[in-house]
């Protein structure tokens, strides 16, 4: 699954954030990308500490725990941002990431739901919605195999879905 990573100027005018907020918000991410995670959380935590309702801040947030492979923090950062900001579906995505990365995949399932739900022409989400049935499909055929190696149909099958995701790589 695909996270969502929006870039400064889609949410900056989607969401009215002054040119300052942004300036801040692009250092902390510089210092993210140059390494130092600890203290740009450190960073977004203050901010946050002073704005809770800052969702530029809170999704960063997110995604860098996410990177940091912190995916129950990353839940609770976009469980947070999802009850907050329920018609913002990168919230409800990413959350999906997580839960999927964890292997719960009926959670991913209903975020991603939720997602599609609330801003239903928001196209990633659809895109992780299709891989994710195509990795549920992929796993029940993988344990037909199991129960009955010899089913050819469902051989055929799972070889057909494992090319597609060869191809997408």
């Amino acid at each position: 699954m695909k996270r969502i990573r929006i870039g400064r100027l889609a949410l900056v005018f989607a969401l009215g954030i002054g040119c300052a907020s942004a300036a801040e918000l692009d250092d902390i991410r510089r210092l993210a990308d140059d390494g130092n995670t600890v203290a740009a959380l450190e960073r977004l935590d203050e901010r946050l500490g002073k704005d809770p309702n800052d969702v530029q801040a809170l999704f960063l947030k997110g995604t860098l725990l996410l990177d940091m492979g912190r995916n129950a923090a990353a839940r609770d950062t976009f469980s947070d941002m999802t009850r907050r900001f329920p018609r913002l579906p990168e919230g409800y995505n990413n959350l999906a990431v997580a839960y999927a990365a964890d292997g719960d995949y009926e959670k991913a399932r209903q975020a991603l739901l939720a997602a599609a739900a609330n801003a239903p022409d928001f196209p990633a989400v659809q895109v992780n919605l299709g891989d994710l049935y195509v990795k549920l499909a992929a796993d029940a055929y993988r344990k037909a195999l199991d129960m009955n190696p010899a089913d050819e149909a469902s051989k055929s099958r799972l070889l057909a879905l494992e090319a597609l995701f060869q191809t997408r790589k």
